[in-house]
């Protein structure tokens, strides 16, 4: 039987650590546990949890740089790996050290949106599919070949976080159609066209920031891609508003860049329409209905913002 390691940290590597779990695997890696909520108490990844109810032995090194890491990685003498947002980069000599290959899972369809962030930047702008790409780890940022692809429709309605937990079960279901290759160690990966990548920067905190000044179907697009972090807000009377859901787009008379709320919803005013707005955050309260959160300033109203 194929020896496997599973590497993978957040909750959109679990779907593909379960699937895969039936075939058997050696041993799983990801991140050490990190501090988390207001407690700071340390939180245990989410393919962490997942491993040990699976009842598979798990390792968090901090780094591949340690030689204890390295004589753990070759004790266990894997032949196959497979990633799925692992969070680190992992060092020729692990790359070199499996015979049948280190295959990586990741959510976009190669060469577009190589990086960090693929399933935000597909939504940021306004892809109209995006999918999972099954590739050979190289040195470079997702440079490596791929396997297989598959894709899916991104509608007006996806989220970064479902688009996200769509694109996870795909992958799942991507891995285990391939495995038989990988397996016998007789995949043909195809070389990427390098010359049409292109990347996925990490998000920043900075981005979420919803500039009125801008057309409504890019702040429809970002509220979206943004979900549920770093997120959008608005600036109301100096009070940070986080915009949490987006609703339709429709022509407006009024004036760009005024937060106007009747019984018939809330909207935000832009150069070319107008922006429904369907949940609101207000700082230290819970996600709200647009206009329960916006109470404070009255049943309806219009506000100019800055």
């Amino acid at each position: 039987m194929t020896r496997i390691a599973f590497l993978g940290t957040p909750r959109a590597a679990v779907p593909a650590l379960r699937a895969l779990a039936e075939e058997g695997i050696e041993a799983v890696f990801c991140n050490p546990d990190r501090p988390a909520g207001r407690g700071r108490h340390l939180e245990a990844p989410a393919v962490k949890v997942a491993a040990l109810e699976l009842g598979l032995p798990v390792h968090q090194p901090l780094s591949w740089k340690s030689p204890e890491a390295r004589d753990l990685w070759e004790s266990l003498e894997i032949e196959l790996a497979v990633v799925v947002a692992y969070g680190h980069l992992l060092p020729r000599w692990m790359l070199d050290s499996c015979p049948k290959g280190v295959w990586n899972l990741h959510f976009s369809l190669l060469p577009r949106w190589r990086g960090a962030a693929p399933v935000n930047h597909a939504l940021l702008a306004g892809d109209e599919e995006t999918g999972v790409s099954l590739m050979r780890l190289t040195e470079g940022l997702d440079e490596g070949p791929v396997l297989a692809q598959s894709h899916r429709a991104i509608s007006h309605e996806d989220t970064a976080e479902q688009l996200l937990a769509d694109l996870a079960l795909d992958a799942a279901d991507l891995l285990m159609d391939q495995l038989p290759l990988l397996l016998c160690g007789c995949a043909k990966p195809l070389e990427q066209h390098h010359e049409a990548a292109t990347y996925a920067s990490k998000l920043r905190k900075d981005m979420g920031h919803l500039d009125w000044r801008r057309p409504a179907a890019d702040l429809h697009r970002q509220v979206r891609a943004l979900w549920p972090w770093p997120g959008s807000e608005l600036q109301l009377e100096g009070q940070a508003l986080k915009v949490c859901g987006v609703g339709a787009l429709r022509a407006c008379y009024r004036d760009p860049g005024q937060l106007v709320w009747s019984k018939e919803g809330a909207w935000l005013t832009t150069p070319d329409g107008a922006l429904e707005l369907t949940q609101l955050q207000r700082p230290g309260k819970p996600v709200q209905p647009a206009l329960q959160a916006l109470q404070p300033w009255g049943a309806s109203g219009s506000r100019t913002l800055g």
